[in-house]
């Protein structure tokens, strides 16, 4: 469900540095703000900045904050995002989710990231943890560089969620066809939903060796991070 037309405050709290290039805010959660592991919000911003107001939430339903992460960038809104500071304000215009990217129950799921993509499944994997969930995920994390986002939380994921495997994979320096590999690895008869979430090249990509090993489109669901 969309929630559109909304203006809701929302006030910085930390500044984290992820890793190179990569940074999360994390918002004091607004009252009886409620909102699904996979959900985006919009943010507000002056009719002049240019650049996009989509940010997919790091952070999980159980946790008390709000939470994005993303790639620096040039344009306006990154810059104005890079340079946000503990009680700096902003506003949500718009959250919710319309590209059914929420894992269901009793189904189980792969989870393919590319980058910064692992946002939202940093929420999924949180809730799970939380809640102490049986349900059944592999996740593939695609990465350039061997500096995984959460990397100390997947690893503790790793050995709390006993029915998820954790899979991160260095790329810079893979072949294309050599990436592939991996991917089709993750499909099998079990899997119910496969999540791909990344930048446009990747999903696509991702979208296309997944249906090649024998996935139905229908099965696919995608959260795309332009490179704004």
């Amino acid at each position: 469900m969309v929630h559109r037309l909304v203006d809701i405050p929302l006030t910085v709290t930390a500044v984290r540095s992820e890793a190179p290039g990569h940074r999360s805010l994390v918002f004091a959660r607004p009252p009886r703000f409620e909102y699904e592991a996979g959900d985006w919000i919009d943010l507000g911003f002056s009719p002049n900045l240019t650049g996009g107001k989509t940010y997919s939430l790091s952070s999980s339903p159980t946790e008390p904050d709000l939470m994005i992460t993303f790639k620096e960038g040039l344009s306006g809104i990154k810059r104005t995002l890079q340079g946000a500071q503990q009680g700096d304000e902003y506003r949500i215009t718009a959250y919710g989710n319309d590209y059914d990217f929420a894992l269901r129950q009793h189904r189980s799921s792969v989870l393919v990231a590319g980058g910064v993509g692992i946002a939202p499944f940093r929420s999924m994997l949180a809730e799970m943890a939380d809640t102490n969930s049986p349900e059944v995920a592999h996740l593939l994390y695609l990465n350039r560089s061997p500096e995984f986002l959460f990397q100390a939380e997947l690893d503790a994921w790793r050995t709390q969620l006993t029915n998820v495997t954790i899979e991160l994979l260095t790329t810079d320096g893979m072949k294309r066809r050599d990436r592939t590999v991996p991917i089709r690895a993750c499909v099998s008869d079990s899997v119910h939903y496969y999540y791909v979430s990344g930048p446009p090249a990747m999903v696509e990509s991702t979208e296309e060796v997944l249906m090649q090993a024998g996935v139905d489109h229908d099965d696919i669901r995608v959260d795309i991070f332009s490179g704004y």
